[in-house]
């Protein structure tokens, strides 16, 4: 079986050299793919459309990759390939580098970030390696060994949802003031007027990882004990109910 695979793809590559042209490889598959997501996104990658973005039949694809979720696996590790936790260092520092890395990486490719929610552990080298180094070093960061997975889904939320809103929404102005609404119906959104501006944006990336930083420097066990229903404190007792009249039939 594999000495006859073997001579199909000579004889496939002797044919594409007398042709004049390269042979494909599955890195030729791997930059087409990611340009055909950058272009058109998720929703329009089928082996098909990009079997014609390379000018290839869909069947010379599956000689390098298995299926369209096999290839997914390879774009997304290949993504992510040049993200690297830094292991020297003050766990802080460390942490905000890498979330400055994941953010830059991100925001070149969006699309990576529904893939790779959405992917399961159904993932490729080079991704488990940055997801266990990024682990190891939350739990380096001294939190309760119970709540390393609590914190690393804090930390991946925030540097998800923050390239999400910043890509979605680019250099979106602040919220416009209203004389007539001002005071009455939105006095905060007037006041404080959020915005998704270019030079903002940057600042609070900064001090969202401050915040986050700050959150696992200090054990928040107590705080979220006292919300968990086990702890709550269990309601006073009711009033005892009137006694009914003599008049009146109980029910």
């Amino acid at each position: 079986m594999f000495f006859h695979s073997f001579e199909a793809m000579a004889r496939k590559s002797d044919s594409a050299k007398a042709k004049g042209r390269t042979t494909l490889t599955r890195d030729d598959v791997i930059a087409a793919t990611q340009r055909l997501l950058d272009r058109a996104g998720a929703d329009a990658l089928s082996m098909r459309i990009l079997a014609r973005e390379l000018g290839v039949s869909v069947s010379t694809l599956y000689w390098h990759v298995r299926d369209k979720r096999e290839l997914l696996k390879l774009m997304i590790d290949d993504s992510l390939s040049a993200v690297r936790v830094p292991t020297d260092g003050d766990w802080k520092e460390r942490l905000g580098e890498f979330l400055r890395q994941g953010r830059s990486v991100l925001r070149a490719r969006p699309v990576l970030i529904g893939l790779i929610w959405g992917s399961g552990w159904e993932l490729g080298p080079q991704t488990l390696r940055v997801t266990n180094d990024v682990v190891g070093l939350i739990a380096e960061s001294g939190v309760p060994e119970h709540e390393v997975a609590d914190a690393y889904f804090m930390v991946v939320a925030f540097l998800f949802g923050f390239v999400a809103m910043e890509t979605l929404s680019p250099d979106t102005p602040g919220f416009a003031v209203s004389i007539d609404t001002v005071d009455t119906t939105v006095p905060h959104l007037a006041r404080y007027r959020p915005a998704a501006d270019l030079a903002g944006m940057e600042r609070r990336f900064e001090r969202g990882i401050a915040r986050i930083v700050s959150s696992l420097s200090r054990p928040p066990d107590a705080a979220v004990k006292a919300r968990s229903p086990a702890t709550r404190k269990p309601r006073a007792n009711r009033p005892p109910r009137p006694a009914t009249t003599s008049g009146r039939r109980r029910r």
